[in-house]
């Protein structure tokens, strides 16, 4: 994921259909050891994703990990001194201290990304648009749009408006993108209460 500023976190990229599900998960719930990150800019290590702890932590994230046969995560951030430019997410299908080696190859996964931000912003060459996955980014620019006209329908900011699509969609049993595109057509509108 990638976090344009505020907290905000995006995904933009996974190794498998697995994990673009998890992450399009934390975008759509709100929470997740992604947003965490992108909030405290700290490591993030759940050694045990069944454990009370980590459902108390993401009450709606972790049993959807759960039933995608994951036990462990680790979250890192990606920066370069006080710069935060994202998070890497490793899932695990066993519950378990990550070793020395995959702790390491996590954080090796955390420098390449930087490595490429700096290649792109230093050449003009392709470095992190070329990791971007359309299937994530494609239905974002419908989200955005979704979150300006809720914000305007209630007189809120846009965090808040995101916040209500979120809430919306996941009492709903909706994906994010799809409430989007109903609020865009104009089939869901947001009204403030009287």
């Amino acid at each position: 994921m990638l976090t344009p500023g505020e907290g905000l976190a995006e995904p933009i990229f996974a190794t498998d259909e697995r994990s673009r599900e998890l992450e399009d998960l934390q975008f759509t719930l709100g929470e997740g050891p992604a947003l965490e990150v992108a909030r405290g800019g700290m490591l993030v290590v759940v050694t045990d994703l069944t454990s009370s702890e980590a459902a108390l932590r993401w009450p709606m994230f972790a049993p959807e990990a759960i039933d995608r046969s994951v036990k462990s995560i680790i979250a890192v951030p990606i920066q370069a001194g006080a710069i935060k430019v994202g998070v890497v997410d490793c899932y695990r299908e066993f519950a378990g201290s990550l070793s020395r080696e995959g702790r390491a190859q996590a954080l090796v996964c955390a420098d390449a990304v930087i490595t490429l931000a700096i290649a792109e912003a230093g050449t003009g060459k392709p470095g992190l648009a070329g990791l971007i996955d359309r299937r994530f980014t494609g239905h974002r620019d419908r989200v955005h749009q979704a979150a300006g006209m809720v914000s305007v329908q209630l007189g809120v900011g846009l965090a808040d408006a995101l916040a209500r699509l979120r809430a919306y969609a996941y009492a709903n049993d909706r994906r994010l993108d799809e409430v989007a595109m109903d609020v865009v057509l104009r089939r869901v509108t947001f009204r403030s209460e009287p």
